[in-house]
């Protein structure tokens, strides 16, 4: 009787955690779609930002164009973690590549999320920023702001002169890959478009307005960076408890199993018992 009270014990404390685990996986797929609506909206900000970068770069003066430059003397790497765990091997997976970047070439490491930052720490690396990753997808913008404002810092103060970001996409198929794209100095983006007929009508200075729109530009990267970041995030998280959902309910159907047996053998038991009893009556 003891041992089934504590499996008992156990099977209630599983139904718990399984009622844990269902609102996080909730909560994680409700983060999933917020997340997948913003991200078709940043994409076409993204791409109006883009046309509008290669419209500035087209009437700038010739002397005055931009080109890929060379490789910054001191450059900053972002990597978008998660504030929170819970997601599989997300945060573990995102340092360890920084850790190998780090290596290959000396950067100043800036965080996005305090998860994040502290395996940094427990791994031996030092981050120059630790900022808060959102934890709603509304959220994600406000992030994205308030890191462009701190990168924009350390450009001025010349602590960066260049920035590369590091951060997981979650692609088709549930398939997950590591992005590591460069921002600064600027790469003009590729894109298929027809030549303009008549120029656009601006009233600032070519070199002006192409120096805000780059502004801009290196916001909305940052955005789509933080919101495809937060999406895989919840992703993983979604999958990490549909996973655990399925072993609990498995190990609870084995525990009741196990009581069920051990029931079963209590009754089988007591009527040997009854029998043994009995013939010994009998042989009175």
């Amino acid at each position: 009787m003891a041992q089934e009270r504590e499996i008992a014990t156990r099977i209630a404390s599983l139904g718990e955690l399984s009622e844990i685990v269902a609102a996080i996986r909730a909560i994680a797929a409700s983060q999933m779609q917020q997340s997948l609506r913003s991200l078709e909206a940043i994409q076409r900000y993204s791409d109006t930002i883009r046309e509008a970068l290669l419209d500035a770069a087209d009437m700038l003066p010739a002397d005055g164009r931009t080109t890929a430059g060379t490789a910054p003397a001191q450059p900053g790497l972002i990597v978008f973690c998660a504030e929170h765990g819970l997601c599989g091997g997300f945060n573990e997976h995102l340092v360890q590549a920084a850790e190998q970047m780090l290596r290959e070439a000396s950067a100043v490491l800036i965080v996005v999320g305090s998860r994040g930052g502290q395996i940094c720490l427990e791994r031996g690396l030092k981050p120059r920023l630790v900022l808060p990753m959102a934890t709603h997808s509304s959220g994600v913008t406000a992030t994205a702001r308030r890191l462009a404002t701190a990168v924009y810092g350390m450009l001025s103060d010349g602590a960066v002169t260049g920035l590369e970001v590091v951060y997981v996409q979650h692609g088709a198929a549930e398939a997950v890959r590591l992005v590591r794209s460069r921002l600064l100095p600027l790469e003009l983006p590729i894109m298929n478009r027809q030549a303009r007929r008549v120029p656009p009508l601006i009233n600032l200075s070519p070199r002006h307005l192409f120096d805000d729109i780059v502004i801009e530009y290196l916001f909305a990267t940052l955005e789509n960076a933080a919101m495809q970041s937060f999406f895989s995030e919840n992703s993983i998280r979604f999958r990490t408890m549909e996973a655990a959902r399925h072993n609990t309910e498995n190990k609870s159907e084995e525990l009741t199993k196990l009581v069920r047996r051990l029931r079963q053998d209590a009754v089988t038991t007591e009527i040997l018992d009854l029998i043994s009893g009995a013939q010994a009556l009998s042989f009175e």
